[in-house]
């Protein structure tokens, strides 16, 4: 395309006239002859003057067109190819042609593709002319990759050249269009070339082979499944991932592939019955995985015993997809069962890499909820190993969210920071779009920041993200990540009601996971009891369907160093706060806090909150000795870790223990204590300064709290076991204190204050 454009030039040039005919032109010696031979003509044979050399001339033709002696005259050394390179126009070309204002639209549209020459590129028609004259003839693997150059596509250059000029090989030996302006135009027409294709099965299995050889196996897939070859895009699928297909192309790819499957044909497969479960279980839906697997398997799939039992007949891959349902169900393991799960892993080869990657990954959810971490570690470096092996960043991406998370739980943010860092890079390698994830990255850095003592842009996260969030995939432990520090900053930047109202979105979302319920539910009383809620909080507390309650702390302190459970340990720690805060001089508090701290399952996070307990209770029976020793020790291990939301979360006890003068002079001699309080100071969990808290009696604060939550004298007689006389004096000063007349009075500056949420 454009030799006629060349020969019109030349004739210009030399006062000659073009011959367009299939039969040759008249020759004359000594003068040179322009022979332009029409598309789809039969062109009639070389003149023998040609060859002998008394003339000359100049041929323009169709690659497909044969003339006959041709062969012969280049043969003979009588006849010479131009270069099609030739047939571009240069820049400098394009301007004696076209003007430089035009040339440089014309070029910038074509690449110097003459067709442009004659306004092609805006006639409306050039889609059906590219079909029709361009790439009609084209072979399968030629369509396939001008139409992965249009989308953008680099491509290895084939030992063919029959895309030129619309494609050529770069200067880095990659393909890539010259006519960049013709893209649309070119898109549109090789759909419908390759669409016709489709029509006959070695069209098709011609185009996805190619899909397939330049590594886009959704294409190939897809276009097996147009034309029926339903086996043939299994196999594929395998080759691409099979299970793991959604982590090396996206929720996306993976739910497009997955459909074009019938029913009835993946319903017999193994593989495409647990890939359309697996989506189910990363977004929440464990029934709808449970109901795919037994519709397939029968209703023994999800019976444990039997899937597990030494002589089961599901196969290793079912067994090892079985286990991680089991940690989506939050399933309380056995020691029976764990022992026949680490069995399961010697029956994979060493380079399963990613079946191996997968059960380690799993081994590391199940120990970061028996908080067992230093075993947690160890399944996710073997995790990790794994999945780089396997060149799966979107895996290595979780597995570094699980190390950030686990530092984060531990109180270290500075490690916690590291491997958010790492979870980046993994991500940033990922090659399909994963919204959902880039959402954990967000959040799991704004976390590290507020652990940090910088809330904006957990705020900011919250503010604008967490709907979208709420609804993508994510592992029990990671909710428990995301409602811890989603409540307590709502609750501190937000209000009370937005904590609560975040909460409620999540117990909705999970509502068919009894364990996830209880999580909620603590996180709930824990919030309500820092806004100084705690006939509320222990309201909610003792609705949780457990064993755990107040009477069961008191009566078992011998049990609470033993507790392993996750939300079992959650429940005690709750209940205990609630306990110091109503009951603080009760003679077993004490041992029972140490019990606490003995418990090894405890997370760092949650010991620095114990600490903080401890300190209050020495505090409170005067031995301000072992109360500073204890909070020095606490704020230089917030220092040295960078952690700072740990504390914050105890800032009712935190803050009365630094209103007592002696304690707060004593901590501001260490720097490391100092910077801990100024950033809980900066970042609004501490008042600057001793306020009206500190003016009020113990009595007197807990009086008010009580009076915020309508309470009337009589109860808070009751409750406190004193006489109603006794309720009255303590509430007049109160209302002197504050500087009010009522009892909404008191109510108000108690809210606005900060004393209530």
């Amino acid at each position: 395309m454009g030799k006629s454009v060349i020969l019109d030039q030349i004739a210009g040039q030399k006062k000659l006239r073009v011959h367009a005919d299939a039969n040759p032109p008249k020759l004359q010696t000594n003068r040179l002859a322009l022979w332009d031979i029409p598309p789809h003509a039969i062109a009639g044979p070389l003149p023998e003057q040609l060859l002998s050399g008394g003339s000359r001339a100049i041929i323009a033709k169709r690659p497909d067109t044969e003339i006959p002696g041709l062969p012969r005259a280049l043969a003979y050394g009588a006849a010479h190819v131009l270069d099609r390179e030739m047939l571009l126009v240069s820049a400098e070309e394009g301007e004696r042609l076209f003007g430089p204002k035009q040339a440089k639209r014309i070029m910038a549209v074509s690449g110097g593709w003459p067709l442009i020459a004659f306004r092609g590129d805006s006639s409306g028609n050039l889609s059906q002319f590219l079909r029709f004259e361009f790439l009609a003839d084209m072979v399968d693997e030629e369509l396939v990759d001008l139409k992965l150059l249009a989308e953008g596509a680099a491509l290895p250059p084939r030992s063919s050249d029959g895309l030129f000029p619309i494609a050529r090989v770069g200067q880095n030996r990659r393909l890539q269009l010259c006519a960049q302006g013709l893209s649309s135009h070119l898109s549109s027409a090789v759909e419908a070339v390759i669409s016709e294709r489709l029509s006959t099965p070695a069209g098709a299995n011609a185009i996805a082979e190619t899909y397939a050889e330049h590594a886009r196996p959704v294409d190939a897939i897809t276009t097996y499944q147009q034309v029926g070859f339903y086996d043939k895009a299994l196999a594929e699928f395998n080759r691409a991932g099979g299970l793991f297909f959604i982590y090396f192309h996206g929720t996306a790819a993976n739910d497009r592939v997955l459909a074009g499957f019938p029913a009835s044909f993946a319903h017999q497969r193994e593989i495409l019955v647990l890939s359309l479960a697996l989506p189910s279980l990363k977004r929440g839906d464990i029934s709808r995985a449970r109901r795919l697997i037994a519709d397939r398997f029968g209703d023994s799939a999800n019976d444990v015993e039997t899937v597990f039992a030494s002589r089961t007949l599901f196969s290793r891959e079912f067994r090892e997809f079985r286990f991680l349902m089991l940690i989506y169900e939050d399933h309380q393991f056995s020691e029976e069962l764990l022992a026949t799960l680490f069995n399961l892993i010697a029956e994979f080869p060493g380079d399963a890499h990613l079946f191996r990657g997968t059960f380690y990954n799993s081994m590391l959810e199940y120990y970061i909820r028996r908080r067992e971490f230093a075993k947690a570690e160890q399944m996710a470096q073997r995790a990790m190993h794994h999945y780089q092996s396997a060149h799966a960043p979107i895996l290595s991406f979780y597995i570094s969210l699980h190390q950030a998370m686990m530092a984060l739980m531990k109180g270290d943010t500075i490690a916690a920071g590291k491997h958010a860092m790492l979870s980046a890079k993994s991500l940033s390698e990922v090659p399909f779009e994963t919204l959902n994830d880039m959402r954990l990255q967000a959040l799991l850095e704004a976390c590290v920041d507020y652990d940090g003592g910088r809330a904006e842009s957990l705020a900011r996260f919250l503010n604008t993200e967490i709907d979208d969030f709420s609804h993508g995939e994510i592992w029990p432990s990671l909710m428990e990540f995301t409602l811890l520090y989603g409540s307590q900053a709502m609750a501190t930047h937000f209000s009370l009601l937005a904590a609560r109202g975040f909460l409620d979105r999540w117990r909705v979302y999970q509502i068919t996971n009894h364990a996830f319920q209880a999580m909620v539910s603590i996180r709930e009383a824990i919030i309500l009891q820092n806004a100084n809620r705690w006939s509320e909080a222990a309201t909610r507390l003792r609705s949780i369907a457990t064993s755990i309650d107040r009477d069961w702390v008191l009566a078992h302190p011998g049990d609470v160093s033993r507790l392993v459970d996750r939300d079992d340990i959650g429940l005690l720690l709750a209940w205990l706060r609630q306990i110091l805060h109503e009951q603080p001089d009760l003679p077993p508090i004490e041992t029972l806090l140490a019990a606490t701290l003995s418990n090894l399952s405890i997370t760092d996070r949650q010991r620095m909150g114990v600490n903080v307990w401890l300190a209050y209770i020495h505090r409170r029976r005067r031995d301000l000795t072992k109360a500073r020793a204890i909070l020095l020790r606490v704020f230089e291990d917030a220092a040295r870790l960078g952690s700072i939301a740990p504390l914050a979360e105890e800032k009712l006890f935190l803050g009365e223990l630094l209103d007592n003068k002696r304690i707060s002079e004593f901590l501001g001699a260490s720097s490391s204590a100092r910077q801990v309080i100024r950033k809980l100071r900066d970042s609004g969990h501490l008042s600057p300064v001793p306020g009206i808290r500190s003016e009020l009696s113990r009595r007197e604060n807990k009086i008010l709290v009580i009076v915020c939550e309508g309470a009337a004298n009589k109860s808070i007689a009751v409750m406190l076991g004193v006489s109603e006389a006794t309720v009255k004096f303590h509430l007049g000063n109160v209302y002197r204190k504050l500087g009010c007349r009522t009892r909404q009075e008191a109510i108000s500056i108690a809210r606005a204050t900060g004393i209530v949420g």
